[in-house]
């Protein structure tokens, strides 16, 4: 029985092995979306956001690193993580209690008085390792934490990040809508007078009036949408909206774009999400191991050794000694329900945390890859964006211009206004799309990327030194 048992504990250890192996199956040999990749790319993440060259993003980052809830609550969790694993190490040594006792008893005009002073200690190992296990299952949990926190803190930075993105594209679709306004403000005032002058009928007056009140209804939408990611920002960063000071902006905030991502396997392993993910299933198995092990005999000891007389000065003397030393071996037999019932709850708790792996394994392939192709449709789209703005601009002057000359009906003035507006909010949405595409792209890789011209710089800064000894051999 016991050999059969033997062979049950290694059957975890073995299938864990050959469910990580299966894992790698999974995981492709390059990306799919077409972007330079170099076999092993060193990443910062405090560095990433340095690269923005954006004092106000960096700020609300690092706030919201001291700040954010969820943050707090992964450092909370790692400090009770590393107590168990402590707890566990402790374990697998002996315990040692020390006591002193006095007392007095009277009977019969007669007083008797006693004291004692003893240690007692206690020791219990499981002769198949089950305290090793359990050690060793804290401390993968308690590595897990570790990871947990540090992937909150690279999640934190990114919705901060993309937060703000979105708040300066909400403000810069309010200015773009002001201005808008302004077009159709003056459209309205050359009607006004076409009308007064009898060029026109009042048709197109009102129709000039309509277009300007609808473009400044639109405007509290934008103050919403502000608001909105304002408080956003708040929340995420532990603060009240009212501290959320924020400078005017032209324009979409930009990131840098002279990327290298790693070959997949490698990003793999630098997202801290999958190495706690990988931790986590090590964990299970080492419990699933701990209740096993039970099966196996268990050895106790324990005993006190201590001093006892009628003074305290007597204490020690010969003759007032006490030693006692208990061995035992214990095995249980007849509560094999409950044995078999801790086992099958760990094998299901293992059971999850292969599901759990898988889950966040595809996750991150997939997070990638649509980082990867949001940023190549952006980058495509910018050209052609950037042009099309300038000549909705340059065609919403002319029809201004010939409109007060009474060349163009108000009809062409109002088509190149709603060409022009829908032109500049769509290239700074794309420019939005392109952070938030970098942001995300962030998080996938684990913490973000250092630029090629850094990389380069490092490996000749690494170079130098060989080439001279060889030069100098």
């Amino acid at each position: 029985m016991l050999c059969a048992l033997s062979a049950a504990l290694l059957t975890g250890c073995a299938g864990n092995d050959a469910f990580l192996a299966q894992q790698e199956s999974i995981t492709p040999q390059s990306w799919v979306a077409d972007v330079p990749v170099l076999e092993s790319v060193p990443h910062g993440a405090a560095d990433w956001w340095q690269a923005w060259h954006n004092p106000e993003l960096t700020a609300l980052i690092e706030q919201a690193d001291r700040a954010n809830t969820d943050i707090l609550t992964a450092l909370a969790n790692l400090r009770s993580a590393a107590a168990l694993a402590d707890e566990a190490t402790a374990a697998l040594f002996p315990t040692l209690d020390l006591s002193a006792r006095g007392s007095s008893t009277r009977t019969n005009n007669r007083t008797t008085e006693s004291y004692q002073a003893g240690a007692s200690y206690n020791w219990s190992l499981s002769l198949a390792g089950g305290n090793i296990a359990a050690k060793r299952a804290a401390r993968h949990e308690a590595m897990a934490a570790h990871l947990t926190l540090e992937d909150t803190r690279i999640l934190v930075a990114g919705e901060v990040a993309q937060n703000y993105v979105a708040l300066a594209l909400a403000r810069v679709k309010k200015e773009i809508a002001e201005k808008t306004l302004d077009n159709y403000r003056r459209a309205l005032e050359i009607a006004r007078w076409n009308n007064e002058a009898g060029l026109t009928d009042r048709t197109e007056l009102e129709q000039a009036v309509s277009n300007m009140q609808q473009a400044r209804a639109s405007i509290p939408l934008m103050d919403q949408s502000i608001a909105k990611y304002r408080n956003a920002l708040a929340r995420l960063t532990g603060q009240s909206a009212a501290d959320i000071h924020l400078t005017a902006v032209d324009t979409v905030p930009s990131a840098p774009m002279t990327l290298a991502v790693a070959l997949p396997a490698d990003t793999l392993r630098q997202r801290p999400d999958m190495r706690a993910a990988q931790m986590s299933l090590a964990a299970a198995s080492e419990r699933v191991y701990q209740a096993r092990s039970q099966w196996f005999p268990q050895l106790s000891i324990s005993g006190n050794l201590g001093t006892q007389a009628a003074t305290v000065s007597a204490l020690g003397a010969s003759g007032t000694g006490l030693v006692t030393l208990i061995g035992a071996l214990s095995m249980p037999l007849l509560n094999w329900g409950e044995q078999v019932s801790a086992t099958e709850q760990k094998l299901a708790a293992l059971d999850k945390a292969r599901a759990q792996y898988t889950a966040t394994l595809v996750g991150a392939l997939e997070e990638t890859e649509n980082a990867l192709t949001a940023i190549r449709t952006a980058q495509t789209r910018e050209d052609a964006l950037a042009l099309a703005r300038t000549s909705a601009e340059t065609a919403a002057d002319l029809a201004m211009q010939q409109y007060r000359a009474g060349l163009v009906d108000y009809q062409t003035v109002l088509n190149t206004q709603r060409t022009l507006l829908s032109a500049r909010e769509d290239y700074q949405s794309n420019k939005a799309d392109l952070a938030n595409g970098l942001i995300t792209l962030y998080r996938a890789l684990g913490g973000g990327w250092k630029p090629t011209e850094e990389i380069a710089d490092e490996l000749a800064r690494t170079e130098a030194p060989k080439q001279s000894r060889v030069s100098g051999s």
